[in-house]
């Protein structure tokens, strides 16, 4: 598949390289073409490519291998200890020259970048996440000229401010993966230092666009829609935009969406920076709602200001919708839940991460495929995680188009960070671009101040290693930092959305998970499963939780050789990073998930089956979380999970791999994250089984509860009616245990309920009363008929006995299978559809499986 991807972004590369650079604005000159680049020291400039990074460079120019193979990683660290130069050549002709307006921009640098235009340095850099723009008119001449960028080590950079800094910042070991920590000081994405899923690269370079913009007279500099109020039959909108004017005029302000025009105004304007507020109503507006609530219908807003028939325009793509993260108090504490469009709405997704350590070279096309791989298995947000990066505009889009709520971080994750003038100052700057840059995105549900900094302080030990006046220093610095610089920059830029200090609320300083959002990991640290279920451990919010396991063995092979495939081999300890916090023991993430397997199922010898297992494993585990979350609402408003990608091929805590492959966590996801779902749970000496809908309707139905032997006898069945209430959740049935098992034993039964609709089966679910590891399963062979489909083939699975967990896979890259990792029900028929461009017989031929029957 990613090869795939590969293609197509070679495709992308050389179609736009063909578009000329003022087909979207005509008063735009991209820079992006034909760069060169070099090491500092060398007299030799090899071509780059912008974006880019000095890391793809190097690679495009064989000059180093691939660093996601093997251990390459750990002989390339040089790459960020040296300083580099990109330089470009360019055309100026007269009509650019004569503009009364010019600019410069570098949408991202990184990290500590000097500018220089015709030799002259303009501009010294200094954060990866700011647009840097500047007047080059000075400078520039007609015919050819030349900007260069040098690019300091970060080392360089920061070591002095480490060594002068009063008392050492502190940052997860695991995560910035040195002795000398100085990620904590650089505005630098946090994962290029290495974290618990990713390697440590360095990276340097032009990472966004480079382009001349140049205007007379009055300029639009910006445009935000708000939806002000959802009425019957209308929306109050307002619009609200800035313009810079080259002096004191008037114009006239139109707004326009569909083409239908909303508002025209007369406006007047002073010379320099302007705002322009118009109100305006949009009739019987289709709202954007998130997936599963209804379509998310995106309008066309244009702006024109036109002086004297001059005219200038902005156009702005978002969604009518009203948004609150309320946060009120109630009598079980302090609630957190979104309300879309008057309703509230239950979140159900997971968290992300950069999807390369080079996000220069993902494609468009692989940002939808993520997406929309999220919207299909009924998610609706998704979390930025505040060590990666403010992501590229295509995320949002391919968010707004799905219906996937985002919750934004800032990009501050796990550590202490400095609070200095000029730091602060560069900090208001960077949240004002990026802010900016989104705000239109309905997709965007609220901004978050940091990831983890509070909880590490003030619960995991950080505190006390300070003295009483450094305690008192950085609780000074972190309080300008999240509760003054960024919601005030936040707020100069973005009035509509609610603003979140850090991620977690709870868990620190006596505040309770019942008071906002916990990130819980007391499972996956040595508290078993069963901890997700307990009321105690079930916060207002759950916004991360996780459990690892390695990707699919074909992806393995990516980075892997055969003689690597153990668990203690070097590559693959080089690609399973989750180690120790305090003595960065290599094997701990691999222990982890031994000690886990082997409590619920049983540690397999051969590897590839360990790799199996590993996902399964999982897979369960995160399922016991997802459902004791959804049976807390509404108590519990959101639930997601830790993660749904990687950033390269590793052994984390995803359910998507670095290649696109779906691991069971993600299949699992479609049912535990279904509209309607019905989840069986202990309850003393009973099972109790409750359904829980998302739905904004009310809803009828019945649970079909079946319990049977392994081998297939029926023991127990019963038929139960009920009505459940929009957006609803209650206990359906209890029913002794004594009973629901029949007379057997627990270890000799399961119980499959089926939760039915009109007739159709919209949910299902299956309780097992032991461990997996009490079972003694059937070796039976399932029965597979492979039919061929349009698209691909059927799959017709069957078993007189059960088969657990039956993961289905080929070789071909292009496959894809809709469902896997499914369980067989004795005698009950299971169709699954794969897209392939294989044969069915090449695609029997290739099939293969695996499952707990012949693992356990």
């Amino acid at each position: 598949m990613y090869k795939k991807i590969q293609y197509i972004l070679l495709l992308m590369l050389l179609f736009t390289s063909l578009i000329p650079a003022t087909a979207k604005n005509k008063n735009r000159i991209s820079l992006n073409d034909e760069w060169q680049f070099k090491q500092s020291i060398s007299q030799n400039w090899l071509p780059a490519q912008v974006p880019g990074a000095v890391h793809t460079d190097l690679m495009n120019n064989r000059m180093i291998k691939d660093p996601f193979y093997g251990v390459n990683e750990k002989s390339l660290q040089w790459i960020g200890e040296k300083d580099w130069e990109y330089k470009k050549t360019f055309i100026v002709d007269e009509t650019l020259l004569r503009a009364s307006n010019v600019q410069l921009v570098f949408a991202g640098l990184d990290t500590y970048a000097d500018i220089y235009v015709n030799d002259y340095l303009v501009m010294k850099c200094d954060n990866m996440f700011r647009t840097w723009t500047l007047n080059p008119l000075p400078y520039l001449k007609k015919g050819e000229n030349t900007i260069r960028v040098y690019f300091h080590s970060i080392f360089k950079v920061d070591m002095p401010k480490y060594l002068a800094s009063p008392f050492q910042l502190q940052a997860w070991p695991n995560n910035d993966q040195a002795d000398i920590m100085l990620s904590l000081y650089a505005r630098k994405a946090g994962y290029n230092y290495g974290w618990d899923w990713g390697p440590r690269l360095i990276t340097a370079g032009i990472w966004r666009d480079v382009y001349l913009e140049y205007w007379d007279d009055i300029r639009i500099d910006g445009t935000q829609i708000i939806t002000r109020k959802l009425e019957s039959g209308k929306a109050k909108m307002e619009a609200v935009c800035t313009v810079i004017s080259d002096e004191d005029t008037k114009a006239s302000f139109t707004v326009k969406y569909d083409k239908k025009e909303a508002v025209r105004k007369q406006v007047a304007l002073a010379k320099g920076m302007n705002t322009i507020r118009v109100d305006f109503e949009v009739k019987n507006p289709e709202l954007w709602w998130t997936n599963g609530l209804g379509k998310s219908r995106l309008y066309d807003f244009d702006i024109v200001l036109d002086k004297e028939g001059r005219k200038v325009a902005d156009c702005v793509r978002t969604g009518i919708r009203t948004l609150e993260v309320v946060r009120e108090k109630d009598e079980q504490g302090q609630a957190m839940f979104v309300r879309l469009n008057g309703k509230e709405v239950f979140m159900k997704g997971a968290n992300y991460i950069p999807l390369d350590n080079f996000p220069n070279r993902v494609p468009d096309s692989w940002y939808e495929y993520i997406i929309k791989s999220a919207a299909d298995v009924n998610m609706n947000m998704l979390r930025i995680w505040g060590g990666g990066i403010y992501e590229m505009d295509i995320f949002y889009e391919m968010c707004d188009k799905y219906g996937i709520l985002v919750w934004q971080d800032m990009m501050f994750a796990c550590g202490m960070f400095p609070a200095d003038e000029h730091y602060l100052n560069s900090v208001a700057e960077e949240v004002k671009d990026n802010v900016k840059r989104l705000r239109n995105h309905p997709c965007i549900a609220l901004w978050n101040g940091n990831n983890e900094n509070e909880i590490s302080y003030f619960g995991w030990g950080w505190k006390d290693r300070y003295t009483p006046e450094e305690d008192r220093i950085y609780q000074s610095n972190l309080h300008k930092l999240f509760y003054e610089v960024i919601p005030e920059a936040i707020q100069a830029v973005d009035e509509t959305r609610y603003y979140h200090p850090t991620s977690p609320v709870t868990g620190y300083n006596n505040i309770d998970y019942n008071m906002g959002d916990v990130h819980f990991w007391s499972v996956w640290k040595g508290g078993w499963l069963e901890e997700y279920t307990e009321a105690k451990n079930i916060g207002r919010f759950m916004s991360e939780y996780g459990f690892q396991s390695y990707p699919e063995m074909r992806t393995i092979r990516r980075f892997a050789g055969e003689n690597d495939m153990r668990l203690d081999s070097e590559v693959m300890l080089s690609h399973q990073r989750a180690r120790n916090d305090q003595t960065r023991d290599p094997n701990f993430g691999n222990n982890m998930m031994k000690m886990y397997m082997g409590k619920y199922f049983k540690v397999p010898d051969d590897f590839s089956e360990f790799v199996y297992m590993s996902q399964y494993l999982q897979a369960e585990a995160v399922k016991i979380g997802i459902e004791a979350h959804r049976r807390a609402k509404p108590y519990c408003m959101g639930t997601l999970y830790w993660q749904i990608n990687d950033c390269w091929p590793v052994a984390s805590w995803s359910s998507i791999d670095y290649y696109g492959r779906w691991k069971a966590l993600q299949y699992y996801a479609r049912d535990a994250y279904a509209e309607v779902l019905v989840s069986p749970y202990a309850a003393g000496d009973q099972v109790t089984f409750k359904v829980i809908s998302d739905r904004l309707q009310k809803m009828k139905g019945d649970l079909e509860i079946t319990t049977m032997t392994l081998d297939g006898q029926t023991v127990f069945s019963k038929r139960i009616s009920f009505d459940l209430d929009a957006n609803g959740c209650k206990d359906v049935a209890s029913i002794a245990s004594s009973e629901l098992y029949g007379g057997k034993q627990e270890n000799e039964v399961f119980t499959y309920v089926i939760l039915n609709e009109k007739g159709k089966a919209i949910s299902t679910n299956i309780y097992y009363p032991v461990y997996s590891n009490k079972y003694a399963y059937p070796k039976v062979t399932p029965d597979i008929t492979v039919e061929k489909t349009d698209e691909g083939v059927n799959l017709r699975l069957r078993s007189s006995a059960l088969v657990r967990g039956l993961y289905l896979f080929v070789d071909d890259d292009e496959s894809f299978f809709e469902r896997n990792f499914v369980t067989l029900i004795p005698g009950k028929e299971e169709v699954i559809q794969v897209k392939t461009h294989l044969s069915a017989a090449a695609f029997e031929k290739q099939l293969k499986y695996l499952s707990v029957n012949q693992v356990n």
